[in-house]
């Protein structure tokens, strides 16, 4: 009887001790999550109204990227600009989808030596932005999140 209840104060001591190693502080767990986390990739992409039944995520950014590329181009090609020499360069467009799914040019840093051409693209890009379907956030972790693109115009002009 004196080794069972010898047993059983050894088992309580000891095991109390071990449920105290286990715990782990709410700090080291949050330090080892952003440790892991990846800032630069979103759980869903920000996509407009049209795409919105669009699950696979690669489809749903191509018919993102797809509908805001066939805006702009069709912006472009109805604008009556009239150059006087020829033009083939390529313009940055950088841009942001804020959580609130709102579409915020970023101020154009491209080397095109024609200014008159950047700021055609960046009114085009702004006049597209007023045509585009309804936008909604990208989403991290259930989260709406700003979200920064670039996005390449080719202009292509002839004599």
């Amino acid at each position: 009887m004196k080794y069972y209840i010898i047993v059983l104060l050894f088992s309580i001591l000891f095991s109390c001790d071990l449920s105290n190693n286990k715990e782990l502080s709410v700090s080291k767990l949050v330090s080892d999550e952003l440790e892991t986390f990846n800032w630069k990739d979103v759980d869903t992409f920000p996509r407009f109204q049209n795409c919105d039944t669009i699950i696979n995520r690669e489809s749903n950014f191509n018919c993102f990227v797809n509908t805001l590329t066939s805006k702009i181009q069709a912006n472009l090609i109805n604008n009556d600009i009239v150059v006087y020499e020829s033009i083939t360069d390529t313009i940055m467009i950088n841009f942001i989808v804020s959580n609130k799914g709102v579409m915020i040019l970023e101020k154009s840093m491209n080397k095109t030596e024609i200014l008159k051409v950047n700021l055609l693209v960046d009114s085009i890009f702004e006049l597209t932005v007023l045509e585009l379907p309804k936008l909604y956030p990208a989403i991290k972790r259930g989260q709406p999140v700003n979200t920064k693109f670039k996005l390449p115009i080719l202009i292509s002009t002839t004599e």
